[in-house]
């Protein structure tokens, strides 16, 4: 399988056999080095960090250091005969929460992440791995959720994958680097999740009890959706709101968090399988215009004080 290797501001798209026939593949060395330097971190252009703005998050007693970079898929938009298409597609079914029918749906394409951490420090850190979806309609953010009203407590909400691993000092050989990859089905329960976390959001479920007393039940919900060992085929809490189609993945943030000061990096390489031959833009096509990115930001919870 030939795969073509670019940076954010040169996306390109290749063709590989896939089940007797072609299936376009985008393949993408997504982050480079994304790395938190020093007791604080800003992002930079080329994926790194500098020591000179503060975490994101400190009460004094809990510090969060992020870092995050958006990848957005080269999906073409479609011409005037797939809108009017779409627009016929939707008369007499429910496009909810989405208003239309999604030019990408969760089985036009498949998208496969593959990463590696790297503990640049001679001491072990605990690393959380972010994924979180963009679509056609939005782009998630995770708030935060307060967990101690009186003491003013706040905990980051779950991203559309969010799993922790824990990566030994850089003297231990390879037990400083830690490597895996989400698969196809990881990222279509992320797709899944999204669009019933923007279905919860536009009918949110209802409150136990007295509100005032009680968490907002949709962070409840959407934290529940993403949570890692919950899948939706078989989740009767939010089945309810898992919308009859699901829009399909044009883009992620991907990157980590730690809770202490730390040197750590991580290389995420994506791939992307155009199922339909028809979604992404292939090479020799750049003159195609591409699927803009919704300036929606779809989140719960809080933004951070």
């Amino acid at each position: 399988m030939r795969k073509i290797r670019r940076f954010l501001d040169a996306l390109a798209g290749v063709r590989r056999p896939l089940m007797g026939s072609f299936a376009p593949t985008l393949s993408l060395a997504a982050l480079g080095a994304l790395s938190v330097v020093g007791i604080s971190c800003t992002r930079t252009s080329d994926g790194g960090c500098t020591s000179d703005v503060p975490p994101i998050f400190d009460d004094d007693e809990t510090q969060i250091y992020e870092v995050k970079k958006g990848l957005q898929f080269p999906i073409l938009q479609p011409g005037e005969q797939a809108r009017a298409d779409l627009q016929h597609a939707g008369k007499g079914i429910d496009t909810s929460p989405y208003g239309r029918v999604p030019w990408v749906k969760s089985d036009d394409i498949d998208v496969q992440v593959t990463w590696t951490i790297s503990n640049l420090d001679d001491k072990e850190h605990v690393v959380e791995l972010l994924v979180d979806p963009w679509n056609e309609f939005g782009r998630y953010y995770p708030g935060l959720q307060l967990t101690d009203a009186e003491n003013q407590e706040y905990m980051p909400n779950f991203s559309g994958i969010d799993k922790r691993y824990i990566v030994g000092p850089s003297s231990s050989g390879d037990s400083s680097r830690v490597h895996g990859t989400y698969a196809y089905s990881d990222l279509l329960e992320v797709a899944v999740d999204f669009s019933t976390v923007m279905q919860l959001i536009k009918t949110p479920p209802p409150a136990m009890g007295d509100p005032q007393d009680m968490e907002d039940p949709t962070v409840i919900y959407t934290n529940h959706a993403f949570q890692w060992q919950n899948r939706s085929y078989d989740d009767l809490l939010v089945k309810p709101w898992i919308p009859q189609l699901i829009a399909g993945l044009t883009g992620l943030d991907l990157g980590f968090r730690i809770y202490e000061p730390g040197n750590i990096a991580i290389e995420v390489e994506v791939e992307v399988v155009d199922k339909q031959g028809n979604r992404l833009r292939k090479k020799g096509e750049e003159d195609k215009p591409l699927l803009r990115p919704s300036d929606d930001v779809i989140t719960v919870g809080v933004a951070p004080p």
